[in-house]
């Protein structure tokens, strides 16, 4: 029974702490800054987050050291896969639009990249 206990308690962290990631690479357009960038990508979050009760959290990452100057990338990280379904699908309906208006006259994104993520 305490061998049973065991398994099941230390199997319990990689179903907590698994998550899925969004990667977008993308670029500021003439006239955008990355001070909009911050300030519309903050608003997404708390937009986001009040339609579901699953959390959205997200990172601008600057560059620092590039060559690619203009250049960024968000890192959005969702619970798991069906989240970020459910979410995108409310945004594809027009759930936020004003917010994504404002960053399509900042930003364009050319790539991006999903990842199921476990902390180990």
């Amino acid at each position: 029974m305490k061998k049973f206990l065991l398994t099941t308690l230390l199997s319990i962290p990689l179903s907590v702490f698994s998550s899925t990631l969004v990667i977008l690479e993308c670029e500021l357009l003439e006239g955008g800054t990355m001070d909009d960038v911050k300030r519309i990508n903050s608003d997404w979050v708390v937009s986001v987050n009040k339609m579901n009760q699953k959390k959205v959290s997200s990172q601008v990452l600057e560059d620092v050291l590039s060559y690619n100057s203009g250049k960024f990338v968000y890192i959005d990280t969702y619970e798991d896969p069906v989240h970020w379904g459910e979410t995108r699908l409310k945004i594809k309906n027009g759930s936020i639009q004003e917010i994504n208006d404002e960053f399509d006259s900042v930003s364009r994104c050319n790539s991006g990249m999903m990842y199921d993520a476990e902390d180990s």
